[in-house]
């Protein structure tokens, strides 16, 4: 009777052994599952360097096209592209592949309405002699100790439209220059360190009639500025249209307004090129006509806040507003 019980408590012993062996092989099994499926999402999420994005150049319809005013230099066109990127836990856009490969980019909403600057830079015989800088603010986006020419030397003094002498430049940065250098950048949350010391170009662009978009880059490149945050230029606008009747700052206020058709970037906004008296600035005035207008710098536009990210920077994506790029 004993060696009944015996064999009988034997036989529950080795059939719970293999029923633990079962669900520890079974459960083995699953974990190297999860292990194969994660591994696969890995290997669909490669991310892609800068130079890779360039492989994604188009030629017709929304996307990537290679710049044809400036050498290799790649900028997103079309009314919705896929240029979505992530970045301080926002959404940005990416207007531009630069030619020294870092990333231009714009925030994709509007941090308010501000002026371009206020009446704090009048002086006497200076760039911002004219009366209205008294009341209605100056163009001029640096300082005399920031500003550049075309070559990237540093100038002291900027001719006034329509006078036939240099001018000393104010001694403060613009209003909003100051502002997004200092109190917005600062309060920058994340990817900061992704952010590069750019070179801008900030010249007067003039209104001449049937002047082309070549002529206007022209212009802005006469004098540039070094720095971190800024915003987008006006060619910046022009170029991502696919209007081809959209030839210009110029022909953007003629109707029926071609720039404005098929422009990711047509926004109420403020631009960096300035106008060309000293207290006006171009903006893009309003989204119903898409036309750039000249506008009294301490008048009040949407501000987009623009930047450069590092060239060495890894992206994962897709680029689309629901699956953005994500810096890595």
């Amino acid at each position: 009777m004993r060696r009944r019980r015996r064999r009988k408590q034997r036989k529950i012993i080795i059939i719970s052994s293999l029923t633990l062996l079962l669900i520890m092989t079974v459960g083995y099994a699953a974990f190297q599952t999860n292990i194969n499926i994660t591994a696969k999402g890995n290997i669909l999420e490669k991310g892609i360097t800068i130079n890779e994005l360039k492989n994604k150049v188009t030629t017709s319809g929304d996307g990537l096209y290679k710049d044809t005013y400036e050498t290799n230099r790649y900028i997103y066109r079309g009314a919705n592209p896929d240029n979505y990127i992530t970045f301080n836990n926002e959404l940005w856009r990416i207007i531009s592949i630069e030619n020294d490969n870092t990333l231009k980019i714009i925030r994709n909403e509007s941090i308010g309405n501000m002026p371009y600057d206020t009446d704090n830079r009048y002086q006497e015989n200076g760039y911002c002699s004219h009366e209205y800088n008294k009341t209605h603010g100056c163009n001029v986006w640096g300082s005399k100790t920031t500003m550049l020419d075309t070559n990237g030397n540093n100038i002291t003094k900027l001719m006034p439209f329509n006078e036939q002498m240099e001018r000393i430049l104010p001694e403060k940065e613009g209003t909003l220059n100051t502002y997004l250098n200092t109190e917005y950048y600062n309060n920058l949350s994340n990817d900061k360190e992704k952010i590069v010391i750019h070179r801008w170009n900030v010249g007067q662009i003039m209104l001449t009639t049937n002047q082309t978009l070549e002529t206007d880059i022209s212009q802005e490149k006469a004098n540039k500025w070094d720095g971190k945050v800024a915003l987008i230029n006006g060619s910046d606008y022009l170029k991502a249209s696919l209007n081809s009747e959209c030839k210009g700052l110029y022909f953007s206020r003629v109707s029926p307004y071609p720039c404005k058709d098929i422009n990711w970037l047509l926004r109420t906004s403020w631009t960096i090129s300035s106008g060309y008296f000293q207290h006006s600035q171009w903006n893009i005035a309003n989204k119903s006509s898409g036309a750039l207008g000249h506008s009294f710098t301490n008048g009040e536009a949407g501000i987009y806040p623009t930047l450069h990210l590092n060239s060495n920077i890894i992206l994962t994506g897709k680029g689309t507003e629901t699956k953005p790029y994500v810096i890595h």
